[in-house]
């Protein structure tokens, strides 16, 4: 191998100088020698030369200029640090490699979501949004767009460039959901001044069950006006429990009540399993001119799920339907999971055969209401159905499959999804999952198993597991193994 513009090294490439070897990598780049410039990077690697921030800048504009962005891609990836040159390089290199989707179609490998994602974000860094519509046409193509970090970077982008329609598509669109996404998208409406939008995003976002940490706390509280402000320090008091101060900062401004602080006082209410208050709060709501929206009424549908409370419950379905809110995706999950609680199979199934395009959690909700009635086929037929539609399953759909698994005896069938919900779904299993399977083994009398699985796991199993192996021992007559759950 010979390396020409290195020979006055003596072949000594380790005692060049990083100036002088990105004068060289330079060349390469703008005489389009991407060969002699890959044979240079393989030297470099092999022979351990320490590839800093600036030479590393230097070979990923090389192989952009030269036109495989795939290679630049996968250099950036690995990356340790970045710099602005990085971010410019990489999406430089894109721009200029208009029919990059046909780069990544030779080199047979598209990039990891991670990369891409990484360079999405750097659009938003040297603020070229057009490349990012570029990046988005591309993420379609390659079948990106709907993975996690490459749509919560589609969103984040357009949002931080100041254009939340494209953001809101992007967002809508996404199978699934995590604090980063939410948080983007509550920063980008509290930043165009569309208070009302970041909030009910906010309260979407834990409706959906989604934590709530600093960083979305912070964005709902930079809302720069006082009915803003006003509401999230309701609804902030309200998941802290703290209902006297909710209501303190309820009252202080009668005229400046609207939707979103009735709603947040009625959350913190059910969540408190204060059902009646929580029902005074919606008389006062309409009493003053407000209208109830679709999270008024799912947290009320809750609290009658929650007691099995099937009288209110119908009361309230009669206005979910006089509002327009029965085709609404998260309210019809909730009513589907009320009247199963209530005992009321046939309605469960009718409200969620009503639905239109159900969401992950409209499905949930169903394959819920079947796992507690034990109704195991139901459930796995329902799961089938949820994946034919394309719906891609979460953790909470397993752990509802588990469950109806657990409870209709399906011991083989539940191993089997409990497996393959990493390997197939890429959903890692959590302490409510590993709990799932002490319950399925410990009810088939597979002890030993459990046991065994117990000893395997990664995770300490929760109460609900060792509550669950505790009763299978008590009900087998083993003292042993119940003296171990016991302590």
């Amino acid at each position: 191998m010979s390396f020409q513009p290195l020979r006055l090294f003596g072949g000594q490439i380790l005692k060049a100088e990083s100036a002088t070897l990105a004068q060289v990598i330079q060349t390469y780049a703008k005489t389009k020698q991407l060969n002699k410039g890959k044979e240079l990077h393989a030297h470099l690697l092999r022979t351990h030369y320490p590839l800093c921030i600036f030479l590393t800048n230097h070979l990923l504009n090389m192989y952009s200029k030269c036109g495989h962005v795939d290679y630049a891609l996968k250099l950036f990836d690995q990356m340790p640090h970045r710099n602005l040159v990085s971010w410019t390089a990489m999406v430089t290199g894109f721009s200029q490699n208009m029919r990059f989707s046909e780069s990544f179609k030779n080199a047979g490998e598209s990039p990891t979501q991670f990369a891409f994602a990484s360079v999405i974000r750097a659009c938003v860094v040297i603020g070229s949004v057009e490349i990012g519509r570029q990046l988005h046409s591309l993420a379609l193509k390659l079948g990106l767009a709907c993975e996690l970090f490459v749509g919560s970077s589609l969103a984040d982008m357009y949002s931080k460039c100041g254009f939340m329609v494209e953001a809101c598509k992007v967002f809508e669109e996404m199978p699934s959901k995590d604090a980063v996404s939410w948080t983007s998208m509550i920063d980008g409406y509290a930043k165009s001044g569309d208070f009302e939008a970041a909030l009910l995003s906010y309260q979407r976002m834990i409706n959906d069950g989604i934590g709530v940490d600093k960083y979305v706390v912070s964005s709902a509280l930079r809302l720069e006006v006082e009915v803003a402000v006003g509401n999230a320090l309701v609804d902030m008091y309200s998941k802290s429990g703290d209902m006297e101060s909710a209501l303190n900062v309820f009252r202080v401004d009668p005229e400046s009540r609207n939707i979103v602080s009735y709603s947040s006082l009625i959350n913190g209410y059910v969540e408190m399993d204060e059902i009646e208050k929580a029902f005074v709060c919606l008389l006062t709501c309409r009493g003053g001119g407000v209208e109830p929206n679709q999270f008024t009424f799912s947290s009320l549908v809750k609290a009658c799920a929650n007691q099995a409370a099937l009288e209110q419950g119908i009361q309230l379905q009669a206005q979910v339907i006089k509002f327009n809110f029965d085709r609404d995706n998260f309210v019809s999950s909730v009513l589907v999971d009320m009247y199963g609680k209530c005992g009321l199979l046939d309605h469960s199934i009718q409200v969620f055969d009503e639905i239109v395009n159900p969401t992950e959690v409209a499905w949930n909700s169903l394959l819920s209401v079947f796992a507690v009635h034990g109704l195991g086929n139901d459930a796995l037929k329902t799961f089938s159905r949820m994946v034919g539609a394309g719906v891609k399953p979460n953790a909470i759909t397993f752990i509802s499959l588990l469950t109806g698994c657990s409870h209709s005896g399906s011991v083989e069938e539940g191993l089997t999804y409990f497996y393959f919900m990493e390997k197939t779904y890429g959903i890692v299993p959590r302490a409510g999952h590993y709990s799932c399977v002490i319950d399925l083994l410990g009810r088939a009398g597979r002890l030993e198993e459990a046991e065994e699985f117990i000893n395997s796991m990664p995770v300490q199993p929760n109460a609900f597991g060792w509550c669950s192996f505790l009763g299978a021992c008590t009900i087998r007559g083993d003292k042993e193994r119940g003296k171990l759950a016991a302590e």
